[in-house]
């Protein structure tokens, strides 16, 4: 993909005002709202932005989100069943606490764990950001701030935030990746007290159209095979360049010290190609080998904008990720978490057709995967529709054209979505049709889809392209469509799996 995918940006440099009422712990206040997902964690009151301190420990997944600059807690045994924790990092004497990750300390490096526990690395704002530590010895429920914080000072920069540590085995020692403007940089530690620089990446690589976020740095398999890589993610900030805020990621080397990107320079690899999928991170420590993560699905161009009761902002659903070899190049493959199979309910499955218009499909929800195999035949686009009204009108379109210049897309135009401007004053936030280049493989795209409420997640050839959709339809638009324009297209399969509300 290069940098003229139709994306979007918003720089996140300081937090909105506190709401007038802060997350809170409790049920869902509104069981009749309309756009709460059933499947997708959502804060029971208050805001949600980006994931922060993904880690597994105790048999527990953690769960962390920014909430006004603070820290909102939730965790979970399985990645579904979610329950709700008090705040863990609140603002102190060095300001906000922004965004950052968790570690395990067993083995007590840092001297401030005697039997082991959870350690929080954070952006402290107070005289400008710097990396601040926190420890808990009691499975993430309290935590005490370092006395020496920060441990990274700030030295003049007005962009230095969102740290990203894990442990590199091979130098025994932490290692930091930390936002600087539009690049990262690395640092070491063996404590995690006392940090010291090792390198800086992202100096004319990849896409600059607004500020460097949220870096992650984790390795994975290419192809399931012998050949590991690393994976540098960043999420980028709005801009009108990419009609909103976006994700990108580099594959290449680290060899402790220095990441070396594989592929040339100005090669742009975005993460999710439609414009709800920002700030991911991933679950340190994951068991098993392996390697989730999920993303805060909104957008800086109106983050607390949707039309909710009481509550603004959800996740993406945890997805794996993996490395496979496509067009010569290892490209990031996320598929949903198996776990999410645990809410299937019972399959409705329509045999092979021939469509040429619009097929309304006999099937109805607000909750539900979605699995079709299209072949395109002479059909000039073809498309699954879903959250359609009545006679198949309206929703949200995930197809394909052909031609010489054949797309991939995710049209909401159609969806009824109330108009949301966009927070600097430039027009509607929700970009009514996103678009990538992309060929289907002898003319048949598989599309995997999770609906729920106001989130559509489609996943494209086995995860080798994600689109993140927020949505909000109106009362009753609750079908499914598929629709071919120009010629004939061929249904070979598809599938409804309704999901349960954990």
């Amino acid at each position: 993909m290069c940098a003229a995918v139709v994306l979007g940006i918003g720089a996140c440099t300081t937090p909105p005002e506190p709401s007038p009422t802060p997350p809170s712990v409790g049920p869902s206040p509104d069981p009749e709202d309309a756009w709460r997902p059933a499947f997708h964690y959502a804060p029971p009151t208050g805001r949600l932005a980006d994931p922060n301190g993904l880690v597994w420990y105790d048999d527990e997944w953690h769960l962390f989100h920014q909430a006004d600059g603070t820290w909102a807690h939730a965790v979970s045994a399985d990645l579904v069943h979610w329950q709700t924790l008090p705040t863990a990092l609140e603002h102190d004497e060095l300001g906000l606490a922004m965004s950052g990750s968790a570690v395990v300390d067993g083995a007590n490096t840092s001297g401030l764990l005697p039997g082991g526990g959870l350690a929080a690395l954070y952006t402290s704002t107070a005289g400008g950001e710097a990396q601040s530590l926190a420890t808990s010895s009691d499975r993430g429920r309290t935590w005490t701030r370092y006395d020496g914080n920060p441990v990274i000072p700030n030295d003049g920069r007005a962009d230095f935030r969102d740290p990203k540590v894990f442990w590199h085995a091979p130098t025994r020692r932490w290692v930091m990746v930390v936002s600087v403007g539009d690049a990262v940089e690395l640092f070491a530690s063996t404590d995690l007290r006392h940090w010291s620089f090792l390198s800086r990446f992202g100096d004319g690589q990849g896409l600059h159209t607004a500020v460097w976020e949220c870096p992650d740095l984790f390795p994975l398999p290419v192809d399931g095979g012998d050949d590991v890589a690393w994976v540098l993610t960043v999420s980028v900030g709005d801009s009108p360049e990419t009609s909103g805020s976006t994700a990108q990621y580099f594959v290449g080397d680290f060899d402790g010290t220095t990441f070396t990107r594989r592929g040339p320079a100005d090669l742009v690899q975005v993460t999710d190609v439609g414009q709800d999928f920002y700030a991911a991170q991933t679950w340190e420590n994951a068991p098993d080998g392996r390697r989730l993560w999920l993303g805060w699905a909104g957008n800086w161009r109106a983050p607390y904008s949707a039309p909710t009761v009481g509550w603004q902002g959800q996740m993406s659903v945890p997805r794996e990720l993996a490395l496979r070899t496509v067009d010569g190049l290892p490209r990031l493959v996320q598929t949903p978490a198996a776990e999410l199979e645990t809410l299937w309910g019972s399959p409705t499955t329509w045999r092979p057709r021939s469509v040429d218009g619009t097929w309304a499909v006999d099937w109805r929800g607000t909750a539900y995967e979605l699995d079709a195999e299209l072949d395109v035949g002479t059909a000039r686009e073809v498309a699954v529709h879903v959250r359609t009204g009545d006679g198949a009108r309206g929703g949200v379109a995930i197809g394909v054209t052909s031609g010489d210049d054949p797309q991939l897309f995710v049209d909401r135009s159609g969806a009824g979505s109330p108009v949301i401007g966009a927070r600097d004053g430039s027009g509607p936030a929700l970009v009514p049709r996103r678009t990538t280049g992309y060929r289907p493989v002898d003319g048949v795209v598989h599309l995997r889809v999770l609906v729920d409420a106001s989130t559509v997640e489609a996943f494209v050839d086995d995860g080798a392209l994600v689109a993140t959709s927020l949505v909000y339809p109106p009362e009753g638009a609750n079908g499914i469509a598929v629709s071919a324009v120009g010629g004939a297209a061929t249904v070979r399969s598809l599938t409804v799996r309704p999901l349960r509300s954990p």
